[in-house]
């Protein structure tokens, strides 16, 4: 990979009056240490827990060896969510920094397994990141045009090439092995664009950083005695200067230890998600969904709340929903299944709880029921590119799943005609779907949404009256035997790669090609449906604003009861819950709830004198 060019916007935006004198920046430059300096800070770095490699790593990235042992002598500690991170700030040598070959920037690369490069592994108990590929070259070549993009696209690259980098990232340990060997480094933890901007600047490559500049080297030492005597000279041309403020990130934060129950590469990867999405930053509707999706699946394998699948521990479930794992034996619908399980779970149980508090710790704002239906539908949709049909594909999902019966969902991993057998007596026996009818309707809304002919959509008209909405078209459907056969055939049909058939009226699903089956359509579906496809009257009725008025209220109390369980579980050392021990008291929140207390116990006696004058009971409350 050739050095990307430096293009006149980038360089040519600021004026001169905005560009700083490289020597602000060159004071913090000390020319290459000694051996005896490099010996005390290995020393150093090895009391203050890292290992003699890891050590040595930080000593050749610092741009200071007085500020590194001082600053080794006391490390500081900050916490992000569960983990807790322990960092020494030092003015960090731009050379000595790879670009992440794992960044968050990539997670729906990762999620649909394009983006050519496997993701970071760790070392137990040690804050070091592992990264393995068999070749060197291909290594490059995939780094090349994401190095590429950022440069292009990253709009502070104009500023830190005439200003150098003003605002520290946080940087890590990074063990990188290919066919060329093993070699240590620091890495962009959450200083990628900066990292990118920086060597942009120094005119260097991804190659260079990792393999070419080596600490020991001659060529290394070259390097660093020329921007070290550049650093103080008045006498320098631009690109020299530029250089110079493009060689130090000041005051970066390199991690040195952390405390989590998870591995390290998995706390790192919330780490930057927390510092990216709190607050909100503008990233791909993709690499967002991912990086929230995958907080929630990290969160519930910690509290052991996955679902279960015979022959799967909760590991390989874990790695499938997350993206690590692409290799396994679950079909796409199941998967599709597994997240909607996992990930739309329903609002009063705790994996709901669990779900919310892990997108809370990334944005800071806890989320939207929807919210956790999008996640659930992107996970399920990895299999497509992210371009413009994933949108609509991802919205018409989201919408079907928004249906009650599917929050939830268990897979079972049952053959969708004896899923079929098991489904039909719920419809005839059951006043509500039932767990086989919600798997198969969970199997057949994946097929519906991403068959060859998307036949479920996202009405225009949204989720009111009888229209076209994904969930109502599911509801009606899963309310007849006629319409649980015709979703099983859609199952059949999707598994094979088959066009969706429609199934004649008092026939059974096939796996094969019906004779004169007739393809289904969007039209048709609505019709086996029984839904309309006109846009709703412009206005509600008032039973349908109570109707909803109703719904919303539900929703509150159960967010009410949630907050309150909270409250109640919050224990100091001992276990002891803290209100058992300071109480609550607020005059406001005792008015309120007595208040609400009062109305809902006068619209219970409300209810019941209504029940008591319905036409259809007779004076004794027995229907005529």
């Amino acid at each position: 990979m050739s050095s990307v060019p430096i293009s006149a916007k980038q360089s040519g935006d600021l004026l001169e009056s905005e560009v700083v004198d490289h020597r602000l920046i060159g004071s913090r430059m000390r020319p290459p240490p000694s051996d005896a300096l490099i010996t005390k800070g290995i020393v150093a770095g090895v009391a203050a827990g890292l290992s003699e490699v890891l050590a040595e790593t930080l000593v050749h990235a610092a741009a200071d060896q007085q500020q590194l042992r001082h600053a080794l002598r006391s490390p500081k500690v900050q916490r992000f969510g569960t983990e807790e991170f322990t960092y020494v700030e030092i003015d960090a040598l731009m050379w000595r920094v790879l670009p992440s070959p794992d960044n968050i920037r990539f997670e729906g690369d990762h999620a649909r397994g394009t983006v050519g490069m496997p993701r970071f592994g760790s070392v137990k108990n040690e804050p070091l990141l592992t990264f393995e590929m068999d070749s060197t070259e291909d290594l490059i070549d995939a780094m090349g045009p994401r190095i590429a993009d950022m440069a292009e696209a990253n709009p502070h690259v104009g500023s830190i090439l005439a200003r150098g980098i003003e605002s520290p990232g946080w940087l890590g340990f990074l063990r990188l092995t290919t066919d060329t060997g093993t070699v240590t480094r620091l890495e962009s933890t959450d200083g990628y664009g900066r990292t990118v901007a920086a060597q942009l600047g120094l005119g260097i490559t991804f190659k260079d950083a990792a393999w070419n500049l080596t600490p020991g080297s001659r060529r290394a030492a070259n390097f660093h005695r020329d921007i070290a005597a550049w650093a103080v000279s008045a006498d320098v041309t631009d690109e020299q200067a530029r250089k110079v403020r493009c060689s130090i990130m000041p005051n970066a934060k390199v991690i040195i230890g952390y405390a989590s129950t998870r591995g390290f590469d998995r706390a790192r990867r919330r780490l930057v998600a927390h510092l990216h999405m709190s607050p909100p930053m503008s990233f791909t509707v993709a690499t967002t969904l991912n990086a929230k999706a995958n907080a929630a699946v990290d969160r519930l394998h910690e509290n052991q709340l996955l679902p279960e699948l015979p022959e799967y521990t909760a590991e390989e479930i874990r790695d499938i929903l997350d993206g690590t794992n692409r290799e396994h034996d679950l079909l796409p619908d199941e998967v599709a299944v597994l997240a909607c399980g996992a990930l739309n779970p329903h609002q009063n149980k705790r994996q709901a709880k669990v779900v919310n508090e892990a997108i809370a710790d990334l944005t800071g704002t806890k989320p939207q029921l929807e919210e956790r239906t999008a996640l659930a539908a992107e996970v399920a949709l990895r299999g497509f590119p992210a371009d413009k049909r994933l949108t609509g594909l991802r919205s018409a999902l989201e919408r079907t799943w928004r249906w009650s019966e599917l929050r939830g969902v268990a897979l079972t991993l049952t053959e969708p005609l004896d899923l079929l057998a098991d489904a039909i007596p719920e419809v005839v026996h059951r006043d509500k779907p039932g767990p086989a009818i919600a798997e198969l309707a969970g199997l057949a809304s994946y097929h519906l949404v991403s068959g060859k002919t998307q036949l479920l959509v996202r009405s225009e008209f949204g989720g009111r009256s009888s229209n076209t909405e994904p969930q109502t078209i599911m509801r009606q459907m899963t309310r007849s035997v006629h319409g649980l056969r015709q979703l099983c055939q859609i199952v059949l049909d999707g598994r094979a790669g088959r066009k969706a058939q429609e199934l004649p009226d008092g026939t059974t699903p096939q796996d094969a090609n019906l004779p004169d089956a007739h393809d289904l359509t969007q039209a048709r579906l609505r019709e086996l449906a029984n839904v309309s496809d006109t846009a709703p009257i412009g206005h509600q009725s008032a039973d349908d604003r109570f109707a909803e008025a109703i719904k919303d209220f539900k929703g509150c109390l159960a967010d009410l009861h949630s907050a309150t369980m909270e409250m109640a579980e919050v224990a100091d050392s001992d276990g002891v819950p803290l209100v058992d021990i300071k109480g609550y008291d607020d005059p406001e929140v005792r008015r309120h709830l007595v208040e609400i207390t009062e109305l809902v116990s006068d619209w219970r006696s409300a209810r019941k004198r209504a029940n008591r004058m319905r036409p259809d009971l007779d004076d004794s409350g027995t229907g005529r």
